[in-house]
């Protein structure tokens, strides 16, 4: 990857193998990552300023680039800790339907195994990291993060959620629901061909997500002729996703729910909500998360997509820089 554009230092592992939570064993399984930063040890050689950033959905390890003004921030914390961002599992780059071969005979996979396949690299490239400085995760990227703090409560002091949620609900649930019931009734998918139809139906599937994307208010300041080229702009995105990461990823969502499991967390957690989306609605998503666990840090700031945020943006990252030096 060219460093002047992502700051990370592309590199790339392969596990002998992968067990997935139901047994499913993949063998040769591919993981890209990124690192950007500096390593401090201390007297026993132990990096002690790990971060750890989940990427967001259909994404990969260089989308920290790309999240809230973290592009410009990589090079001012780089100096104080060491950043590793891996590419999920699922998800193109990494151990996927696509990337595998598997196509729609992939195995399901849940929270633990997208946890469990961080840790496994983690633990292979990095063995002397005992305990993580801090884990952000963003929007998807935040379940992961909020999985370490509940399976590895002891391996993180903390975790940093921006723009995400503790199970999947609402909006979360109707676009994975109302997207895979659109894939389902796509012989070409079941018969693993590709061809115009395929095309056709991610368009559709983008359709949906877009409605749910934006907040309203954005919306109507937007004139019809812009929301056009808006919608242009995403159908144009997901042509370049995958059917069968999306229908595996959708499959997850659905299932995903860590309700019963939050009195596990330990460590200090920030939680982070933008008033800018439909998918993700502080009083259903931010604020509940924040009154069930003892001791979180609950902030919202008022980001418009596609608008200048400087100012906000500014105070977002001042806010995670403070965060990670109280802990």
């Amino acid at each position: 990857m060219d460093n002047e554009i992502y700051y990370l230092k592309n590199e790339q592992h392969f596990f002998d193998e992968f067990e997935f939570k139901n047994g499913y064993i993949i063998k040769n399984a591919k993981v890209d990552y990124g690192v950007v930063g500096t390593p401090k040890y201390d007297e026993e050689g132990n990096i002690i300023n790990a971060i750890l950033f989940c990427h967001n959905f259909m994404e990969d390890y260089s989308s920290i680039s790309n999240v809230s003004g973290f592009r410009e921030e990589i090079n001012v914390i780089k100096e104080d800790y060491f950043i590793i961002s891996i590419t999920s599992l699922g998800f193109p780059q990494s151990c996927s339907p696509s990337t595998s071969g598997l196509n729609k005979d992939f195995p399901n996979y849940g929270i633990e195994d997208l946890v469990n396949f961080q840790r496994q690299l983690l633990s292979e490239k990095f063995p002397n990291i005992k305990k993580l400085k801090g884990i952000i995760g963003h929007s998807m990227g935040g379940f992961t993060a909020l999985g370490f703090s509940i399976y590895y409560p002891e391996y993180m002091e903390s975790v940093v959620l921006l723009d995400s949620s503790f199970k999947s609900q609402g909006y979360k649930y109707v676009f994975s629901n109302l997207a895979n019931r659109i894939i389902d009734q796509c012989s070409e998918y079941s018969q693993n061909m590709y061809d115009e139809s395929i095309s056709r139906m991610l368009i559709l599937i983008s359709q949906i997500h877009y409605l749910m994307s934006f907040s309203s208010d954005y919306l109507n300041e937007l004139s019809n002729d812009e929301i056009d080229m808006s919608i242009e702009r995403f159908a144009d995105d997901i042509l370049f996703l995958d059917i069968y990461d999306i229908k595996f990823c959708n499959d997850f969502i659905i299932s995903f729910n860590l309700e019963s499991e939050l009195d596990k967390i330990k460590c200090k957690l920030l939680i982070i909500s933008f008033n800018s989306t439909n998918y993700y609605i502080p009083k259903f998503d931010a604020i509940p998360l924040h009154e069930s666990v003892e001791g979180s840090q609950y902030l919202s700031f008022n980001l418009i997509r596609d608008s200048d945020n400087k100012n906000e943006l500014i105070k977002v990252i001042d806010e995670i820089r403070k965060f990670l030096e109280s802990v």
